[in-house]
């Protein structure tokens, strides 16, 4: 430390300093003391008085010079008396830019505290999310599960009333009840009573058809035909040259009850004779293999006489495409023989009657080996 102030001091300012300031004090003593003998007055001024301002002008020349000295050979120096209200007005400003500085850090280290708080609290949110994301989507599982039981027990819903709606219906819409023809030439009163009859038929074949469906006792029921249109085919009727047929249809459904009045939908057409009694129908060729068994080959044959015969201008019923029925008796019979057939057979449908266009279709079954 004391070396690097030794060799850091301007000793040859300080020399020239103390040699100036000597020199100067000892001229300023000289001409004092020879202005002062010489009773020189100054500005008139007393000689003592004039010595004495001789002497304070030389100490203000020295201090004039040495300040001179200084501020020429020493920036410091220069910078001191000339820029010491800079310098101030510097560290002034520094000093407020230090204290803005601190307090901007003061405030980025709270942003900074508040911000990783936050961002602890945000971490937390979001594992709680992730937790209630787990959540959710195991209830998702559970309320899907539920969905598929409830929808399952809808669908069973549904059957079983479905189920019980067509165990309430007694009789359903649309269902072929009776049917009559009646010739050409017919008077009025013959086919008024033509329909009394098909009335009664109607009402025999509904009470049948309730009664297989309620399994109760028969009921009380009453059939009408609309007044208007039974009129207005009865005129048809008896101004036709040709056979007339016409049927009767279940208006609407029915359900079971002690007393139930059916109202009747009359059809009316062209009766043609299609199949004469004793004319086959249809026929078909069958290999008679044993691959297949004896009723599916005759429920192959009856249903292709099905087809064929409604192709051929045979009226179905329109509930359930039938054209006629065949006896559970007479299958089973028909069967039998055929299940004693080994070769090669063709199975032929005869009319037993003569067939129009309303049906029925009544055949009788024979095999030719």
């Amino acid at each position: 430390m004391s070396s690097n102030f030794l060799s850091d001091t301007n000793w040859l300012l300080i020399s020239a300093l103390i040699l100036g300031s000597a020199a100067l004090s000892v001229l300023g003593d000289s001409l004092g003391s020879k202005y002062g003998k010489k009773r020189i007055s100054l500005f008139g001024l007393r000689p003592k008085h004039t010595s004495k301002l001789i002497t304070a002008l030389t100490g203000a020349f020295i201090a004039i010079g040495i300040l001179g000295v200084m501020s020429i050979l020493s920036q410091d120096v220069r910078t001191a008396l000339f820029g010491m209200k800079v310098l101030k007005q510097q560290m002034y400003s520094l000093q407020f830019q230090l204290n803005q500085s601190e307090e901007n850090a003061a405030q980025m280290r709270t942003n900074l505290s508040e911000a990783a708080a936050s961002l602890d609290l945000t971490s937390f949110e979001l594992s709680s999310m992730k937790n209630d994301k787990l959540i959710l989507e195991q209830e998702k599982k559970e309320l899907e599960a539920s969905l598929r039981v409830m929808r399952e027990e809808s669908r069973q819903l549904k059957e079983n009333l479905k189920s019980l709606k067509s165990d309430a219906i007694a009789l359903g819409a649309n269902v072929l009840l009776g049917q009559t023809a009646f010739e050409p030439g017919m008077t009025h009163e013959e086919i008024t009573e033509g329909l009394d009859l098909l009335r009664q038929e109607v009402r025999l074949s509904a009470l049948e058809k309730i009664s297989d469906q309620a399994f109760t006792r028969l009921r009380d029921v009453s059939v009408e035909f609309n007044p208007e249109f039974t009129a207005e085919l009865i005129n048809k009727i008896v101004s036709s040259d040709s056979r007339q047929y016409v049927r009767a249809f279940s208006g609407e459904n029915y359900t079971a009850g002690e007393n139930l009045k059916i109202t009747a939908n009359l059809e009316s057409g062209l009766s043609v004779l299609t199949y004469r009694e004793g004319e086959p129908v249809y026929r078909k060729f069958f290999n008679n293999d044993s691959q297949r068994q004896p009723e599916e080959n005759l429920h192959i044959f009856l249903r292709e006489l099905r087809n064929k015969v409604i192709g051929d201008g045979i009226l179905p019923d329109p509930a359930t495409n039938n054209v006629g029925t065949l006896g559970g008796e007479e299958f089973f019979s028909a069967v039998d023989q055929l299940g004693k057939i080994k070769d090669p057979v063709i199975i032929t449908a005869l009319a037993t009657e003569n067939i129009y266009t309303e049906g029925p279709v009544k055949i009788e079954i024979i095999f030719e080996e």
